[in-house]
């Protein structure tokens, strides 16, 4: 397994050196055409909000792992206020030194779903791989081992209602797997139109038998009604070794009309 991750990240860094003009929008350079959408998710949520006249105010990151996003949306949206949830103690401790000379950024040491409850998350070596369902698609398909933790657990309903958070012009999430009961415990922000870009993982279009989450269907099923349409995917990486295994992110959003 560890050859394995080894491997993966040599791929992952090879892929997405490749091509450049990637690279540079990834920070912050709009290098790529104006016309063209899915290279990088920032940048055409950035042209989309001016084309819209929509404020990025409030961001959330939602899996936040160790700050990695957060460096990313401030350099595109320098201004805005990000509330980062990350409910693993170690990577939460580390999240916090990677991001303490970084301003306007809350860090919250709590997972999101669709239930306000204590939740056993499943930890693997990797941090990024953690997860709140016990057989993410990841996790089933290279055979990781998991060690179990208690969380704490609330909804995106619940906080905002809390916090007295009006509105989430970017809402990101990142589970591994736990993406839809996240959007499940938005369903009131949802109804209200009160998210603008909606930004999430998915392994596979349609539900894997052998596993949970990671599918896009069940996602554009839940928020389309609510009227959110779909602008493109993001390719992480492709395992093309025995069975094909892909990771990739889907930006949706909320037009004004």
């Amino acid at each position: 397994m560890k050859n394995f991750l080894t491997k993966l990240r040599t791929r992952f860094f090879a892929l997405t050196a490749q091509p450049v003009v990637w690279v540079l929008a990834r920070a912050g350079r709009d290098v790529i055409r104006r016309d063209k959408y899915g290279y990088d998710a920032f940048l055409d949520i950035d042209r989309l909000s001016q084309a819209w006249q929509y404020s990025i105010d409030v961001f959330f990151d939602v899996g936040a792992n160790d700050g990695g996003t957060i460096r990313l949306a401030k350099r595109r949206f320098r201004n805005c206020r990000i509330i980062a949830f990350e409910p693993h103690p170690r990577t939460f401790l580390k999240l916090t030194q990677n991001t303490a000379k970084i301003q306007n950024v809350e860090l919250m040491n709590i997972a999101l779903g669709s239930e306000i409850a204590n939740k056993t998350m499943y930890e693997y070596d990797l941090s990024v791989l953690n997860s709140l369902v016990p057989n993410a698609q990841f996790a089933v398909r290279f055979g990781s081992e998991a060690h179990q933790i208690e969380v704490r657990c609330t909804t995106v309903d619940t906080f905002c209602s809390e916090r007295g958070i009006k509105q989430i012009d970017v809402l990101k999430i990142d589970t591994e797997g736990f993406d839809l009961e996240v959007l499940k415990g938005a369903s009131s922000m949802l109804a209200l139109q009160a998210i603008k870009f909606i930004y999430f993982e998915f392994n596979d279009v349609h539900p894997r038998k052998d596993s949970s989450g990671g599918a896009l269907a069940p996602i554009d099923e839940l928020i389309r009604p609510y009227g959110y349409r779909f602008i493109a995917t993001y390719n992480d990486y492709v395992v093309t070794e025995g069975e094909l295994f892909l990771v990739s992110n889907a930006l949706y959003t909320l037009p004004p009309f």
